[in-house]
């Protein structure tokens, strides 16, 4: 999908979202109005503050704000858990972010920018890292050093036979933009109709994004 190798408008894509559709229909999450009426904090204070909802779907960086602006304890007040398997042959596919440093060959100091970036893979950026709640790419980091949700989600990862990046980090300029407007459009009306409308949307996008 990142590379554009098959079209929106595929059924394996529609299929994607029919199965986000059937948990939309099973009451997996609130009424649309307040689903778009809510940004990410609100929706992470109703799992892990107050209580009103029984879990999240965040990114891992989500493991720092609990444990400093909530303090839960990893393991104990909150875990993760894999989202659902749907027996598609992808059940054993991880899903990250993708975060990156950019070094640009026209910075002011580039061979400090350089060694910055070395530094945050060396095992001391690595434990700084794991004490406000995150891992590391490197492999000098000390697993064992992790809280237990973030040796949970690396042990995902590592036992995976299959790691990918979320998608929307992938896609280029306006199919970006374009992609997270007709999925909320999905969260409205997630109808097989509306699932032809929006993924032809996307692709009326695409063909000109690549």
């Amino acid at each position: 999908m990142a590379r554009h190798e098959i079209p929106w408008t595929d059924d394996a894509v529609k299929t994607a979202f029919r199965k986000w559709a059937e948990l939309l229909k099973a009451n997996c999450c609130d009424e649309p109005n307040t689903m778009l009426a809510l940004n990410w904090d609100n929706s992470v204070d109703a799992a892990l503050k107050t209580g009103d909802a029984a879990y999240v779907l965040m990114g891992m960086w989500l493991n720092t704000r609990a444990k400093t602006e909530y303090g839960e304890t990893p393991g104990v007040d909150y875990s993760i858990f894999q989202f659902p398997e749907m027996g598609m042959g992808h059940d054993d596919v991880s899903m990250v972010d993708s975060k990156e440093f950019n070094l640009l060959s026209t910075a002011k100091n580039v061979d400090g920018a350089a060694a910055f970036m070395t530094y945050m893979l060396s095992k001391d950026a690595t434990a700084i890292l794991a004490e406000y709640g995150m891992a590391s790419p490197s492999t000098d980091a000390d697993v064992a050093a992790y809280d237990p949700v973030i040796q949970k989600s690396v042990e995902a990862v590592s036992a995976a036979n299959e790691v990918q990046f979320v998608l929307g980090d992938l896609l280029p300029g306006d199919l970006g933009g374009e992609y997270r407007v007709q999925i909320q459009k999905f969260l409205m009306d997630p109808s097989d109709e509306n699932i032809d409308a929006i993924t032809a949307a996307i692709e009326a996008v695409a063909v000109n994004a690549y």
